[in-house]
């Protein structure tokens, strides 16, 4: 936890600020949130409805990786590369299922279950590099 100062007074002598979480705090929240997400933990070759439910996973995990980011305070740096990365790869899922998830439909789960290796190594690959940086405890997705 930090103090970030918000704004300075040059004749009141004041300084407002907000307090602020650490970059480790950050990565624990979000291993935290991704350790149960639907998209990241069911089992492959499931029927068309495990698609769309996992779409909305991927959506849900794509906006509060968003909001990590915004609680980030450094312009750079691994962490924020990190969750971008982890971001992009829900992104990648959302549009290989096509608009309204057509190409995630009966029929096409070979297409699904590529679509969902692929975002599970990526984030595997992320949540590895970030636990290891912060020393926190990673997840394990399923293999397929």
């Amino acid at each position: 936890m930090g103090i970030r100062p918000t704004a300075f007074s040059a004749f009141g002598f004041g300084v407002n600020w907000e307090f602020t979480k650490s970059d480790r705090a950050i990565a624990q929240e979000v291993m935290d949130f991704l350790a149960d997400k639907r998209v990241l933990t069911i089992g492959y070759a499931r029927p068309e409805n495990e698609a769309t439910a996992c779409l909305a996973s991927a959506t849900e995990c794509r906006a509060r990786l968003s909001e990590y980011l915004n609680q980030l305070k450094k312009p750079g740096g691994d962490l924020r590369t990190w969750l971008r990365a982890m971001r992009q790869g829900f992104v990648d899922f959302i549009e290989a299922g096509g608009v309204d998830g057509e190409r995630f439909g009966p029929g096409h789960y070979t297409e699904f279950n590529e679509a969902l290796a692929r975002l599970r190594n990526q984030i595997q690959q992320q949540a590895d590099e970030v636990s290891g940086r912060y020393k926190l405890t990673g997840l394990r997705l399923p293999m397929h």
